[in-house]
């Protein structure tokens, strides 16, 4: 499941959030698509909304809305992938008569006192009501349907607060109690967190003012869930600040999670690519021997200036085209084809030997000496790097950016059907005319073009690492994937700054450094767990940051780790980290925002980078500022994503900060909702 188990509502009512599962395959838990999904109510009074058979997208998701029939109770529905009885999961719902709450006795308490809530239309079970003193949650020790026990929460301030009776989402209307005596108070030093997570629902933190002290609340999903999205409340309650009758909170919805913005045509074609590949690695027979050979049976020979051949190149409409190209250059480590067929005004001789100096000098030690070797189907002791308009013809007329270049690993699988047998990168060509796409100037080309062998140099790596030479059953997840293909950008940028050439420095650092400052511009709607194919620009912005972070924080060694191994996604991160998924999430976002000029080592900053200097100004990361007043937050975090606030409590008073999931109430266990405090200031 990945979310919509455990709502509640009223009768007739279609309930807000979908139920969604996603489907993975048991050995290697990558997400399946394309598998037939069906719906039913087991148990209760309710119906699937539209068809109760649906088919799994490429993120291996589905879901359906449940809509609530009239008799009250609770609700079963199983979602069972088709023909697969082991497949299937299970979802309580439950329909309820609305709470209402007619007194408090008494009618003031001290934190961490009893008191007694009458009314009707509670839950027998205490676990099930969920008591809010305005949006901080009580526990509930005793229950029955006209009357609960509850306890105040011992970190209430001193002051009024508006008390509530909800089942899940469903809720009543308010009395309220005067809280007697502040709650325990956290006093902090600047730099130093607290902890807290939503797991019971009842944690809440105040934190006092004196006129300067500022704090940094971190709330974010920890899920590893790619495709769920989780509903989260943060409350805060100040002192001094007196009660309004009409509500006590300024309230103001976050964005929820969608596909976040900068998708462009280079994204839809990887995304297209490396489904494709996914499913042949998955699909394929493997040898009765792991590793597997690394050369198929050819001469060594290096391809010579002049030499003429044929290539299959994958088209979007999942057939190829053939290319029959000419050898321009030869340097020590890659071959430079050029299609016969390219308009004018193509690569110079002169930039084709930049292009090979680049990836012999540079580009080739940095990813080898990093992540491991590339493969020698061809045993020609090179990458055949080909320019060639089949790349051009890849993007639409008018599309949002192009397909610059691409590897594609069914050229490293020889039994494949249109496979080249052969390491091969594919990039477009000039075409100041625009006569097979958009015009794209040679100049253009000449700077994004070096980032781009990089990259796809680092995937061809990674390719032969964990697929040919460990067998691995599946690809790696696309987020590690695609961060550590960035990494190799910076890799090789890092290398021409030791070398003073500023210039060579910015052609591999400045689409990573771009894709970096998208993604700080709205951490809230961003998850670093990409759901929908290769990730927009600012998702690809997450993991390079993450894994900059990774590598910096735990030595540079740790990247090759995480490329020479049959792990995947987070268990991967987490075997070679020794930390666990939330603590190195907040770790890592932590020092997003704490690094800067001066900064210590330690988990919660870059210890090799000044990021602030990095990205440069402005720095794009702008957390929400919640002032000193009473207010409430809500909104959606997609897996493994973070919201930014700050929060400066007025001097002499307090402020309580409490996370919730849905309004105010326990999230699903699968979105591991968790909030970090820091003083700053």
């Amino acid at each position: 499941m990945a979310s919509g188990d455990g709502q509640y509502g009223t009768a007739s009512q279609t309930l807000q959030i979908p139920l969604q599962v996603i489907v993975r395959a048991v050995a290697t838990q990558i997400p399946r698509r394309g598998m037939n999904v069906l719906w039913s109510i087991e148990e209760g009074d309710a119906s699937i909304v539209g068809i109760a058979n649906t088919v799994t997208d490429s993120t291996g998701s589905t879901d359906v809305s449940v809509r609530l029939g009239t008799q009250t109770g609770e609700i079963t529905v199983r979602a069972a992938v088709q023909d697969q009885d082991r497949a299937f999961a299970t979802f309580r719902l439950f329909m309820v008569d609305r709470p209402v709450l007619y007194g408090l006795m008494p009618a003031s308490a001290a934190p961490g006192g009893l008191i007694t809530l009458d009314g009707v239309n509670f839950s027998p079970d205490p676990e099930q009501n969920v008591v809010l003193f305005s949006g901080v949650r009580g526990v509930v020790s005793a229950a029955s349907s006209t009357q609960l026990t509850v306890e105040v929460p011992p970190c209430l301030p001193a002051r009024d607060v508006a008390v509530t009776v909800q089942l899940g989402t469903v809720g009543s209307g308010s009395r309220t109690l005067a809280v007697e005596g502040g709650g325990v108070i956290h006093s902090m030093e600047v730099g130093e967190t607290l902890d807290a997570t939503d797991d019971a629902g009842f944690g809440c933190f105040t934190l006092p003012g004196d006129g300067s002290a500022t704090y940094l609340a971190m709330v974010y999903s920890a899920s590893t869930v790619g495709a769920g999205s989780h509903p989260y409340q943060l409350i805060g309650l100040a002192v001094p600040s007196p009660f309004e009758a009409a509500g006590p909170f300024a309230t103001a919805p976050e964005a929820r999670v969608g596909r976040s913005p900068g998708r462009d045509e280079q994204s839809r074609w990887d995304e297209f690519l490396r489904t494709r590949e996914a499913d042949l690695v998955r699909d394929r027979i493997l040898p009765s021997v792991v590793p597997r050979p690394l050369r198929v049976d050819a001469p060594a020979l290096a391809p010579t200036v002049g030499e003429r051949r044929t290539f299959k190149v994958f088209q979007s409409s999942g057939g190829f085209a053939e290319v029959s190209a000419v050898a321009q250059y030869v340097g020590a480590q890659a071959a430079f084809f050029v299609d016969e067929d390219a308009p004018a005004g193509g690569y110079t001789s002169a930039d084709l030997r930049l292009f090979s100096d680049r990836f012999d000098d540079v580009i080739h030690p940095s990813v080898t000496g990093a992540f491991g070797v590339a493969s020698d189907l061809d045993n020609n002791d090179r990458v055949v790097i080909l320019f060639t308009s089949a790349v051009n013809s890849l993007t639409p007329r008018g599309a949002t950016g192009f397909v610059a270049g691409f590897f594609f690993g069914l050229d490293l699988m020889p039994e494949q059907d249109d496979s080249n047998k052969a390491e091969i990168f594919y990039g477009l060509v000039p075409d100041p005319s625009g006569t097979l796409s958009d015009p794209r100037p040679r100049a253009g080309l000449l700077e994004i073009m070096p980032a781009i062998l990089a990259h796809e140099y680092q995937h061809m790596v990674h390719f032969n690492e964990r697929v040919l030479v460990r067998g691995a059953a599946s690809t790696e997840a696309l987020w590690l994937s695609e961060g550590l293909a960035q990494y190799a950008e910076e890799l090789v940028a890092l290398e021409y700054e030791s070398l003073g050439d500023a210039g060579g420095v910015e052609l591999f650092r400045d689409g990573t450094r771009e894709r970096a400052r998208r993604y700080l511009a709205g951490t809230a709607s961003v998850a670093l767990i990409v759901s929908t194919g290769q990730g927009s620009l600012a998702e690809r912005g997450a993991s390079f940051l993450h894994v900059m972070y990774l590598a910096d924080r735990f030595g540079m060694d740790l990247i090759g780790r995480v490329t020479r191994t049959t792990r995947t996604s987070v268990g991967n991160v987490e075997v070679e980290t020794g930390t666990t998924w939330p603590t190195l999430l907040a770790d890592w976002w932590s020092a997003v925002f704490v690094d800067g000029p001066g900064s210590e080592t330690g988990p919660i900053v870059y210890p090799g980078v000044d990021l602030r200097e990095f990205l440069g100004d402005p720095f794009p990361l702008a957390p929400t500022e919640l002032g000193s007043g009473d207010f409430s937050r809500s909104g959606s975090l997609g897996s493994s994503s973070i919201g930014y606030y700050i929060v400066s409590p007025s001097a002499g008073g307090s402020m309580t900060l409490r996370l919730g999931g849905e309004a105010g109430g326990v999230s699903a266990p699968q979105a591991v909702l968790r909030m970090r405090i820091i003083r700053v200031q």
